[in-house]
């Protein structure tokens, strides 16, 4: 070989090996760079999937912790999800038993009893047991809140209730006139009271109104359960338009935590040492 040629050679390399020294400096240099957004991206990433995980694992067992059927009683939450008050509400007695009705749902000491068809018109409470009535139904509950009994028109109820009232029998207002029922509320015959009915109606008085907000948020809370708020958080809709957006920011950074992951760990790793040959 000739010295002409061997100079060449070792000129190509050493410009090679410049090349290789300054790419390497810019690597390290950019590995510097990407370092601290590498840590602060795991530590986003990482959050979101401790949330995603816990949340998954509390879905899971939901039937075992319960939350399947735990009502939302939070105030903030129910105005965020828009669950508003109900239209209609009357509370019929405070004491002993707190019994109240809101729109269809008849609540006896602060636990759901009937969800009725139709919006309750009226509720009486006799020694021992209580009634309720929508436009087409007569429901027989006991003290403790248990349904015992549905009437329909099937059983001879009147049609179209728009009140009920207790003067020693009971008494229905209907869209074919008044009916007055047996002692076994079996049998309803027409009639014409000879005086005023007492008709059942809902209490205005202080402790009715310092009622009526308990039971104003038992029925919004009947609207909504944890399960709900957990499974809206596990899919991104509890942020509302908001939430795809958030998934794409989560996703995006997972893939350039990844990317950069990588890069970082192919800098970091020993370099190869080069022979340098001999001529």
């Amino acid at each position: 070989m000739t010295q002409k040629h061997h100079n060449y050679r070792n000129d190509h390399r050493s410009d090679s090996q410049k090349q290789k020294s300054h790419a390497q400096k810019l690597g390290k240099k950019l590995a510097k760079q990407l370092r601290p957004w590498h840590r602060r991206l795991g530590i986003f990433c990482a959050l979101f999937i401790m949330l995603m995980a816990i949340s998954g694992v509390v879905i899971n067992h939901s039937n075992h912790l319960s939350i399947d059927s735990a009502p939302v009683q939070q105030a903030w939450l129910l105005d965020y999800y828009g669950i508003t008050s109900p239209n209609k509400l009357d509370i019929y007695q405070t004491q002993p038993l707190s019994i109240a009705s809101t729109d269809n749902l008849v609540w006896v000491q602060h636990n759901l009893a009937v969800e009725a068809d139709s919006p309750i018109k009226g509720i009486l409470t006799l020694d021992k047991m209580i009634l309720a009535v929508d436009s087409n139904h007569l429901y027989m509950l006991s003290k403790e809140g248990e349904l015992m009994e549905k009437q329909d028109a099937s059983m001879g109820l009147p049609r179209g209730i728009q009140e009920i009232g207790y003067d020693g029998q009971v008494w229905l207002k209907a869209q074919g006139g008044y009916y007055m029922a047996d002692d076994q509320l079996i049998e309803w015959t027409k009639a014409m009271p000879f005086v005023p009915i007492p008709w059942s109606q809902g209490l205005n008085t202080q402790t009715a109104q310092l009622e009526s907000g308990r039971v104003s948020l038992l029925a919004r809370s009947s609207n909504l359960t944890w399960e709900r708020v957990i499974l809206d958080i596990h899919s991104g809709r509890f942020f509302g338009s908001l939430g795809p957006w958030f998934m794409d920011l989560v996703a995006l950074s997972l893939i350039i935590m990844a990317i950069s992951g990588i890069y970082l760990w192919v800098q970091g790793r020993p370099k190869k040492k080069t022979r340098v040959s001999r001529y």
